[in-house]
Order: C-alpha cells, then sequence, then structure tokens
C-alpha cells in the first residue's frame, strides 16, 4: 500500500520552501548529510490537531521504510505524520529506538525535520499529540521533550533501554556504537538511553499520558515503576507538566524465553483512537 503514495525526495535545505498537498498521503524523503529520513504525511485543511506515529519492533519483513499503524490515517480526523527510523538501514533489526550513529542521534535530526514540518502543516507545537507503543513509545517520550508544547500518548513503553530485553538492545548497540559495551553507551550517551536521564538534561518533562497493560509484569518493573520513581526526584529548574498513568489488564501468555513480557504490546486500533481523541489538544 505504501508503494502506492505519491514520493517526493527533497534536501534538508529545501524543507521551508516545500508545500504540502492537502488530503493526499504523501512519502517525504529529506536527506541530510548521507541519511534519508521518510515520513509518510496526511495534512488535512480544515484539521486542528497533528498526530504523529512512531513504530514499535518490525518483526515481518515487509520492508522499509516501516509507517506502523499508516493505514489507521483514513479513520483519524486529525492530519497525520508517521516517521520512519533511519538507524533501522544500517542492519537487520526489528527496533533500534532512534539511535543512529555515535556522531550523530538520529531521533534529534528526527525532532528537528518535524518541527519543520509541523510549521508547514499549520498548527502549533500545542496541538500535536505523538503516540506510540513499546520502542514507539520511547521514541515519542524522547521527542515531546524536543518538540516543547506538544503531548505524548505511550502505551507499554520503555522508559530505559538497558532494562529492556538484552539480546535486542546488544544489537542496537553493536550498530550504533561499535566497540563499546552496554555500560560504556549507557555512561556515553545516557540521554539517549534512559528518558528521565533526556528529562533531567534538558529540565523539561512533556505532557504525558502513559497507558500500561497491568498484566505485563516486565513492563510494569523494569519501565513504569522507575519511570515514576524518578519522576520524584527531578533536579531543580525542571519544568514538569502533568504526567498521568492509566492502567489496562488484559492477560496474555508471554515467549517461552521470558513469560513475564506477557501482555506487552497495546491496546487495539478503536481502543486506541479512543483514547487519541480524548487526549489530543482541544
Amino acid at each position: 500500500m505504501i508503494e502506492n503514495y505519491r514520493k517526493v525526495q527533497i534536501n534538508y535545505d529545501q524543507l521551508d520552501t516545500i508545500s504540502l498537498p492537502n488530503g493526499e498521503p504523501i512519502v517525504l524523503t529529506v536527506n541530510w548529510n548521507e541519511v534519508k529520513y521518510e515520513f509518510l504525511i496526511r495534512k488535512k485543511d480544515h484539521s486542528s490537531n497533528l498526530l504523529i506515529f512512531g513504530a514499535g519492533a518490525m518483526f515481518d519483513q515487509i520492508g522499509l521504510p516501516y509507517f506502523q499503524r499508516h493505514s489507521w490515517m483514513y479513520d483519524l480526523e486529525d492530519s497525520t505524520i508517521y516517521y520512519n527510523d533511519p538507524t533501522l538501514y544500517l542492519s537487520n533489526l526489528p527496533a533500534a529506538w532512534g539511535q543512529g550513529t555515535w556522531d550523530r542521534f538520529y531521533l534529534k535530526d528526527i525532532a528537528d525535520i518535524l518541527t519543520k514540518l509541523i510549521a508547514k502543516v499549520g498548527v502549533s507545537p500545542k496541538q500535536v499529540l505523538l503516540y506510540g507503543s513499546s520502542g514507539g513509545g520511547f521514541m515519542s517520550l524522547i521527542l515531546g521533550g524536543f518538540i516543547r508544547e506538544s503531548s505524548v500518548l505511550v502505551d507499554c513503553p520503555q522508559t530505559c533501554l538497558i532494562r529492556w530485553i538484552e539480546d535486542y538492545v546488544k544489537q542496537v548497540f553493536n550498530i550504533s556504537y561499535p566497540s563499546l559495551s552496554v555500560q560504556d553507551v549507557m555512561q556515553a550517551f545516557p540521554e539517549r538511553i534512559d528518558v528521565m536521564k533526556f528529562y533531567n538534561q534538558i529540565k523539561y518533562v512533556p505532557k504525558i499520558y502513559y497507558l500500561q497493560n497491568a498484566a505485563c509484569e516486565f513492563d510494569v518493573t523494569n519501565h513504569l515503576l522507575p519511570f515514576l520513581s524518578e519522576l520524584q526526584f527531578m533536579e531543580p529548574g525542571c519544568v514538569v507538566n502533568k504526567v498521568i498513568v492509566d492502567l489496562y489488564y488484559d492477560k496474555q501468555p508471554g515467549p517461552d524465553f521470558l513469560p513475564a513480557l506477557g501482555g506487552h504490546g497495546a491496546l487495539g486500533k478503536y481502543e486506541t483512537i479512543n483514547y487519541i481523541n480524548q487526549i489530543k489538544p482541544k
């Protein structure tokens, strides 16, 4: 389906002059210093909000760019932007959390481009809602810090990568930070790895609506509870916006190698859209 959308390629320095079509989805590729950043965009002129979607792990080899939930844009009344993580081009990875390379944090670049696209859509950051689950939730939490005044909706996100599944994390670190151990990466790039360390660095916590399946023991223990605990000890001078946690319960079996991961995932399409419509700026 994605191959049927019109393709537009530009260089980064052309972003300020591009005009986005109304109603027609386009796949925009922004070439920036030998990295291609890809976005699926559907601008709707009479929409007062912009929804930005990040993707979780891609276990089916459907090809890149990967725009998880892209078919939802036809069920949403707002403008939408989906972004692909260019880190996925560096190796055969299911997820990469926007890590990029040693000298380049791809999520920061994505935030920079999204800031320009937000203006092109014709909304303010206050009218932006970032959504993602699992790894897409991690990226949404980080982007919400870069894009000030936006809001974030996440479902079962990772909040610190070194508390996620070790083998998956090592795969990414070996590609993005070759020759460094996990501990070395955490020491060198804490703000790329741990959401709360990032927020402390920028002295800002965005508006967050945090959905969590309470049946997923691994998520609750390793991500939700440490996140909430660390919120209590933010450094002086940090602006902390409202953080709302909403628990649901959906018991599911976990994988054999980690039964406590049972229930990790996200709510279904229509439940999620219902949350989006409740939470998005009015």
